[in-house]
């Protein structure tokens, strides 16, 4: 099925950039800037912060920080509904795509709606682990910064063993929510179902064969990670160097060499993370394609 799914995407590279338009507007723009981009120190992110809780603990400026709440607010949910739709109708683009290579059937109506409230019903169960996970983190954060429990370990990592339950549920949820969205999605283009339906065939599907479903879902977001390490490392890394080589005014070619290496690497990393990302999809439209049968190789029933 991987092997499949990866000859099916290199034989359509017009998928390539639906998968990475799909992953920058479901969020992966954060990751994709994240190692071009100085994180905000404890210490940084305690003035800004501090004084607004002040001002919530004193009344004062509550006007200005209930407009402020109900801006982000707004953003947030605007980006949930017009990011999920331009998702859904890339996704689905590449859902055909990939349907017509091997010969799958599909509903060619309008289904972008329908994915997206898939996808956003098929997550609400990462909302919840993250609301309990994010109180769980915030707690043993706190007490590291306050009262170190070693201070020759980086506070991420102490972090991190503080809190593994609260990790593990989040990641939990994220992949039953991944697995679940996916084969929802191509139910309803390859079959036309309703996004109820399709959801509880989802589920079923997860069920009925978890082990497959999860390694599935293991396997490809595990390369999806090599990849993003990989090309982050790359470019951060020469982000940094362009970053020196400015500060002190270096007009030399070597400043100009690296100004195309980052350039070079950065492309070809949205490159390769678009590749994978439509690798990721083409194997769930394979597996869920391959129990309706039309195409060579296929499986039938389900």
């Amino acid at each position: 099925m991987l092997i499949a799914s990866l000859l099916a995407v290199l034989a359509r590279p017009a998928t390539w950039p639906l998968a990475l338009l799909g992953f920058l507007v479901r969020g992966g723009w954060l990751l994709i800037v994240g190692p071009i981009v100085v994180v905000p120190t404890p210490v940084g992110l305690a003035n800004i912060v501090a004084p607004l809780l002040e001002d919530v603990a004193f009344g004062r400026r509550t006007a200005e920080l209930a407009a402020l709440v109900v801006v982000l607010i707004v953003i947030a949910v605007g980006w949930l509904i017009v990011g999920g739709v331009v998702a859904a109708i890339a996704e689905a683009d590449g859902i055909r795509r990939i349907a017509d290579e091997e010969g799958f059937p599909t509903h060619r109506g309008p289904v972008a709606w329908r994915i997206a409230g898939a996808r956003l019903i098929a997550h609400l169960p990462l909302a919840i682990g993250v609301v309990w996970a994010s109180v769980r983190i915030v707690s043993v954060a706190y007490r590291e910064l306050t009262v170190p429990s070693d201070v020759s370990v980086p506070a991420a990592w102490r972090i991190v063993a503080g809190a593994p339950d609260a990790f593990a549920i989040a990641l939990l949820t994220w992949m039953v929510g991944e697995i679940v969205g996916a084969v929802a999605a191509r139910r309803i283009v390859l079959r036309g179902d309703r996004a109820p339906t399709a959801l509880r065939m989802g589920f079923g599907r997860l069920r009925r064969d978890p082990a497959r479903m999860i390694a599935l879902g293991l396997v490809s977001s595990a390369a999806l990670v090599v990849v993003l390490a990989t090309t982050g490392l790359a470019a951060g890394a020469a982000w940094s160097a362009l970053g020196a080589a400015f500060s002190i005014g270096d007009p030399s070619a070597a400043t100009i060499l690296l100004l195309l290496l980052f350039v070079g690497l950065f492309i070809g990393g949205l490159v390769l993370i678009g590749l994978t990302c439509a690798w990721r999809a083409a194997i769930w439209t394979m597996d869920v394609g391959g129990t309706f049968g039309g195409g060579s190789g296929t499986r039938s029933g389900d």
